[in-house]
C-alpha cells in the first residue's frame, strides 16, 4: 500500500523534464543560462539619470554615477507592489502581484519549475531572500543563514548539484571570513557584498567550463546594500551602490563573453527622514509608499534582446515572464498576472497539446518546419510577421494563424475536454488508496 501510495504522489507532483522540440529558424542568437541578480534594497531613484531622490522632508538626495550598471536593455519605469524583502522576491519568482513565500512553494509557480521542467539546471548564492521555499527551489544554493555582518553564518543546501558545484560553493564558504577580515564600517558591508558577488562569479565559470552543455538558471542576492540603507544612512548608502558598480564588472563580463543571459534588479528601493539620515526604510508605513521604495532597476544583457532604454510602466511581476521570454521557454506559471516587456530582436511560438501531435508551420503557402511532440518550441521567427499552424494528432487537426508582434502561445486539446490518461490512470490510483484504507481499518476493528 505505501508503494502505491509513493507511485501516486509521483505521478501528481513530478517536475521533471518534459519531452519538448525545440526548433530555432533563421541565424538567430539565443542564451542557453541565465543569471538573475537581485540587489536588496536597491533603489533606481538613485541612479536612473531619468530620477532625482528626494528625502521624505522633501530635501534632494545624492545620486550615483554608476557606468557598469546601466548596459544592454534598461527598463526606466517599473516598480514593485510591496516593497518588503520576502514577498518582493516571491513577486520577482513568481510574476504574480500578490505572491508570497508560500506560494513560492506550490506546484507550478515559479519560473525555476519551469526551467527545472525544460532541462535547467537552478543554482543561487544568495545573501536575503533565501526563505525556505526559496531554498528548496534550489538544485544547489549557498545561502546566510542570519543577517549579520560581525558573524555571517554561511551554509549549502543541496538536492542534486552538478558536479563539482557543492565543492566550489564550500571553498568559497569558506572564504568568507578573509572578505570581512579588517573591515569596518561602509568597508565591510561592500566586502560582503563582493564575497558574493565573486562566488556567484566561480560558480557561473565552473559551469561554462566543467558543465558547457548544461542550461543553467543562477539567482543571486547581494544584501548589505540594503542593510546598509538600514544602518548607516543615505551618504554610505550611495557610496555602496557605487563599490556595487565596480564589483559587479567581472560577472557583467562573464555573461557578456559567453551569450549568458543577464538581468539585474531589486526586490524593493530605500528612502531616507532627510539629508545626512542616520537611518533608512522602505516598508514601514512612512517609507513604503515613497517612490524612492517602489521603484527598481532593470537592466538586462541578452545575444537575443534589443539594447537601449524602454518607457512605459511596468510592474515588478512582468520580470519572470520576461525573463522566460528571454530564454524561450513558455509562460506557463501557474499564478502569474505579469506580462511579458518585449525586448527580443525575434518572437517564438510555443505550442502545447495534450498529447503529441505533428505540428507544421507555414508561411505564404510554404511549409516552413515540421515536428512532432506534445509541445514545441519555434524559436527565431521574425517580428511583424504573421504564420499559419497546421496540426494533427489523436485529438483532430487543426489550424491557427499566428501574427507575431511578440511571443506566442499556442495549444491543441480534444474537443471533448476528456480526462487525460495520466490523469485516469491517477483517478484510478486514489481509488485503490481509498479502497486500501477501508480494508486496513476495518481489519484494525476486526
Amino acid at each position: 500500500m505505501k508503494k502505491v501510495l509513493v507511485i501516486l504522489l509521483l505521478l501528481l507532483t513530478s517536475n521533471t523534464a518534459l519531452a519538448v522540440s525545440e526548433i530555432t529558424l533563421n541565424d538567430v542568437k539565443r542564451p542557453q543560462s541565465a543569471i538573475l541578480f537581485i540587489v536588496d534594497g536597491f533603489g533606481s531613484s538613485y541612479y536612473y539619470p531619468e530620477f532625482t531622490p528626494f528625502a521624505l522632508d522633501g530635501s534632494e538626495l545624492v545620486k550615483v554615477k554608476a557606468q557598469n550598471l546601466t548596459f544592454g536593455t534598461r527598463i526606466i519605469n517599473i516598480k514593485t507592489p510591496h516593497p518588503v524583502t520576502g514577498i518582493a522576491h516571491s513577486v520577482i519568482v513568481t510574476g504574480f502581484s500578490e505572491a508570497n513565500e508560500e506560494i513560492v512553494g506550490y506546484p507550478d509557480a515559479t519560473i525555476y519549475d519551469v526551467t527545472r521542467q525544460h532541462g535547467f539546471v537552478n543554482l543561487a548564492v544568495m545573501e536575503k531572500g533565501d526563505f525556505r521555499n526559496m531554498r528548496e527551489e534550489q538544485d544547489i544554493i549557498l545561502f546566510a543563514e542570519n543577517n549579520s555582518l560581525d558573524e555571517p553564518l554561511i551554509s549549502i543546501q543541496a538536492k542534486k548539484a552538478p558536479s563539482g558545484v557543492y565543492e566550489l560553493m564550500y571553498d568559497w564558504k569558506m572564504k568568507m571570513p578573509a572578505y570581512m577580515e579588517n573591515k569596518s564600517g561602509a568597508g565591510k558591508y561592500s566586502a560582503y557584498n563582493k564575497w558574493g558577488i565573486d562566488a556567484a562569479n566561480a560558480v557561473a565559470n565552473a559551469m561554462i567550463k566543467n558543465h558547457p552543455s548544461q542550461k543553467f538558471l543562477l539567482t543571486v542576492n547581494i544584501g548589505a546594500i540594503d542593510s546598509g540603507g538600514h544602518n548607516l544612512g543615505d551618504d554610505d548608502y550611495v557610496k555602496l551602490i557605487e563599490d556595487l558598480d565596480r564589483d559587479f564588472y567581472p560577472l557583467y563580463k562573464t555573461a557578456q563573453d559567453n551569450g549568458i543571459a543577464l538581468f539585474l534588479t531589486a526586490d524593493h528601493g530605500m528612502s531616507f527622514a532627510a539629508k545626512n539620515a542616520r537611518r533608512g526604510g522602505h516598508s514601514s508605513e512612512k517609507y513604503s509608499l515613497r517612490q524612492e521604495s517602489l521603484r527598481i532597476p532593470l537592466v538586462i544583457i541578452s545575444p537575443n534582446t534589443v539594447p537601449g532604454m524602454l518607457s512605459g510602466e511596468y510592474r515588478q511581476e512582468d520580470i519572470a515572464p520576461t525573463l522566460l521570454s528571454v530564454l524561450d521557454l513558455p509562460n506557463r506559471l501557474q499564478y502569474t498576472d505579469g506580462k511579458t516587456i518585449n525586448i527580443k530582436n525575434y518572437a517564438s511560438i510555443f505550442v502545447k497539446g495534450d498529447s503529441q501531435y505533428t505540428v507544421s508551420l507555414w508561411n505564404d503557402g510554404r511549409k516552413i518546419s515540421e515536428s512532432s511532440d506534445s509541445e514545441l518550441i519555434f524559436a527565431g521567427l521574425p517580428l511583424n510577421t504573421s504564420y499559419t499552424l497546421k496540426a494533427t494528432g489523436e485529438g483532430g487537426a487543426y489550424e491557427e494563424r499566428v501574427s507575431l508582434d511578440s511571443d506566442k502561445g499556442v495549444s491543441f486539446h480534444k474537443p471533448d475536454g476528456g480526462l487525460s490518461s495520466r490523469q485516469m490512470f491517477a483517478i484510478i490510483l486514489i481509488f485503490i488508496v481509498i479502497i486500501g484504507g477501508i480494508i486496513v481499518i476495518k481489519r484494525i476493528k476486526d
